[in-house]
């Protein structure tokens, strides 16, 4: 231990006692609620960190004192110690960011990359706390993660201070490097900047229970980490968020997104966009295109049958906008770690299929005029209940199958064109494989919803049907299926196993 060390130590003590003693002397002269006061101790706190990175010489002696509080906020928390911090009935979101902020200084400020470490921390320490008090105090445009209620407001200040807070950590701890000058610096430090915000804002909205504290900073910093390690391409990523933004503004306009359908699409459209490359994110917008179409096509007569049976509307929010690209996102990254494995681009085709298919089949199947029959007995159903399928319904489930087939089949073909190496025949396989994985993918989707899907009875429309609750609020009674595996987990688990044909077919074939 140094005499900076020790210095260190003395300080960061008499600074942590200070902001406690500051938040209660603003409560007791003010009346402020700890709502307020305790954003003056998380903003307090997480800008500590550049005073331990400046006062110590020994990184683990920089953490301890941090490492401390984690027992000190616990306490506190258990037992309302510091009133200005804590309240009885909240989430234990102090003990947490302290966990998160020890754990990330422990990982990277030994790797002399504590600059990344802080801009995960920077993020949760101003846009969290921004998006709280700008949230309660203007918001007016809602959307819901669950039963928990966020605004759009609170969100867009989450996105503006994660910005500016990220951007100067990054920019200012590199400065000092002779290295890291110059224009292409700036401009990487604000795309790689931009793009944690988006994600930040992301993690914040979807964590619940305090768990923002936890998923913000930590998945922030390894996000940063990850496109850093893996020389990511930023300028495409950057391409990819603007692009997503902007479709799904316009799809919110056009009533086709919810604002948590458009966070959803920003995040899956900017991965399958900045690291699937381009083919995969026109493929992820005509799936989007074709399912808008679709959705608007004799609206009236659906939704007849809409109202009471499915669990959503044709709005889709960010369940389904995830349910419907997150496999996508998740096999567009694996597919830039490992190019050479073309079975991943076909898993992409296959998942984006069988979405597809399963989007025809809803949006034509329940325009049958022949009565559907359980795909399990082949009982005769009602119309648009889960598991029924027609002969309209089945067929347009292969042509949704095989039209993203033909339009990956363009876009590559297309590509060999413009590079002029014309190549239409080296990828005929696109075409059965859309075909095969989507009408397979779309089945088990049907199969799910007539076994294990949660279903439900409305009293009132004497309908089985989708919705834990009805029109009027009140909760439908539970009929069938697995309490957890709603809508949404059936759409993801069915494009899981269109994939994982297409996996097989593309091995087979090619």
């Amino acid at each position: 231990m140094t005499e900076h060390d020790i210095t260190g130590l003395i300080a960061s003590y008499i600074y942590a006692f200070s902001l406690l003693g500051l938040a209660t002397a603003v409560q007791k002269w003010r009346g402020y609620s700890p709502d307020f006061t305790r954003k003056i101790v998380h903003v307090g706190a997480g800008m500590w960190i550049f005073g331990l990175f400046a006062l110590f010489d020994t990184w683990y002696w920089g953490v301890f004192p941090i490492a401390t509080f984690i027992i000190f906020n616990f306490i506190s928390y258990r037992f309302t110690l510091v009133k200005a911090m804590d309240q009885g009935n909240e989430t234990p979101g102090t003990v947490y960011f302290v966990v998160s902020i020890t754990l990330l200084l422990t990982c990277f400020w030994p790797r002399n990359q504590f600059w990344i470490a802080a801009a995960g921390i920077m993020a949760m320490t101003w846009g969290d706390a921004f998006a709280s008090v700008i949230g309660r105090k203007f918001g007016r445009h809602f959307f819901y993660i669950g039963k928990h209620r966020r605004s759009l407001e609170g969100s867009t200040a989450m996105f503006g201070f994660s910005f500016v807070a990220i951007a100067a950590s990054i920019i200012g701890l590199r400065f000092a490097d002779q290295s890291y000058r110059g224009l292409p610096f700036y401009l990487e430090s604000l795309a790689l900047a931009l793009l944690m915000a988006a994600l930040a804002t992301f993690l914040e909205a979807i964590s619940l229970y305090g768990l923002d504290n936890v998923f913000v900073p930590i998945g922030t910093t390894m996000a940063l980490f990850a496109l850093i390690s893996w020389n990511a391409p930023l300028g495409r990523l950057v391409a990819g968020l603007a692009l997503s933004a902007l479709i799904g503004l316009l799809a919110y306009r056009r009533q086709s997104l919810t604002l948590s359908g458009v966070m959803g699409a920003i995040i899956t459209g900017t991965l399958i966009f900045g690291l699937g490359g381009w083919v995969m994110g026109l493929t992820l917008i005509a799936f989007f295109v074709y399912g808008t179409v679709l959705s608007k096509y004799k609206e009236r007569q659906k939704n007849v049958v809409a109202a009471d049976k499915f669990e959503k509307g044709s709005r889709r929010d960010m369940g389904q906008a995830l349910a419907n690209g997150g496999l996508g996102a998740v096999l567009a990254v694996l597919y830039f770690l490992y190019p050479a494995s073309g079975w991943l681009f076909a898993a992409y085709i296959g998942a984006m299929a069988t979405v597809n298919a399963d989007t025809w089949a809803t949006e034509l199947g329940v325009l049958s005029p022949h009565t559907p029959r359980l795909i399990t007995s082949g009982k005769k159903v009602v119309p648009g209940t889960s598991g029924g399928i027609t002969l309209l319904g089945t067929s347009a489930t292969a042509l949704g199958g095989l039209i993203i087939g033909l339009t990956v089949f363009g876009l590559v073909g297309g590509r060999t064109v413009l590079n002029n190496t014309i190549n239409w025949g080296g990828f005929w396989w696109l075409l059965p494989v859309g075909l095969v994985s989507g009408l397979a993918g779309s089945l088990s989707d049907s199969f799910m919803g007539a076994t294990v899907q949660a279903m439900y009875y409305n009293e009132q429309a004497g309908k089985e049907t989708e919705k834990k609750v009805n029109r009027h609020g009140q909760k439908n009674t539970f009929l069938r299926g697995l309490s957890f595996m709603d809508n949404d987990a059936v759409n993801f688990i069915s494009s899981g196993f269109g994939a994982a044909m297409a996996a097989l077919l593309y091995l087979w074939l090619v």
